[in-house]
């Protein structure tokens, strides 16, 4: 993804929703009154998107996409998460660090990195879709949670305390494929 697209992502999360920056209209489901979370998943496809929205399909496609990136997720199956993204994706990690793949090799080298330390046994991410929403009828961003209630534990022994966090999807088409082309973790206490 080039340096205008990543803006344009940018633009279009601190602007297009002038309610974006009320924190109390984007608390999670689980924390109290955020009345856009009782939508359905697909809300946006009403007309509701700030223009042009997706088709109700469309909408749904994605939501498969981020619910199979999910399923690898919690497999920690690093060939199946690099085939759900464009060949140039960038990830901010959750510590902030910016990394942009150049061929899937890098993809699967980054999440392999990863998940190296992890006890696969013990590793049960949720993963909750908080939000959906076309921006475009090829772009849609999409809110999900990642809780580990239980924590992860590492090998050797090592134990990461229960924490949650919001990976932010920015999905789009090229050819009728959805990939997902940017993401971003952000991490949060567990809620």
């Amino acid at each position: 993804m080039n340096y205008f697209l990543l803006c344009t992502l940018l633009w279009v999360l601190a602007f297009a929703n002038s309610a974006y920056f009320d924190p109390r209209k984007h608390t999670s489901a689980a924390s109290g009154s955020n009345e856009d979370a009782e939508r359905p998943p697909d809300w946006q496809s009403g007309g509701l998107s700030a223009t042009n929205p997706a088709s109700k399909s469309a909408v749904r496609s994605v939501r498969e996409l981020i619910e199979g990136w999910c399923a690898a997720y919690g497999d920690l199956d690093e060939k199946k998460l690099a085939a759900l993204e464009s060949s140039n994706i960038e990830i901010v990690d959750r510590f902030g660090e910016l990394h942009v793949a150049k061929q899937r090799s890098d993809e699967e080298r980054f999440w392999a990195e990863g998940f190296e330390m992890i006890h696969r046994k013990n590793f049960h991410p949720v993963c909750t879709i908080e939000e959906t929403r076309s921006t475009r009828p090829d772009v849609v961003i999409v809110h999900a949670e990642i809780s580990y209630s239980g924590g992860i534990p590492l090998k050797g022994g090592e134990y990461i305390p229960p924490f949650s966090e919001i990976h932010t999807f920015l999905v789009s088409r090229d050819k009728a494929v959805w990939r997902i082309a940017a993401h971003d973790i952000t991490t949060r206490a567990l809620q």
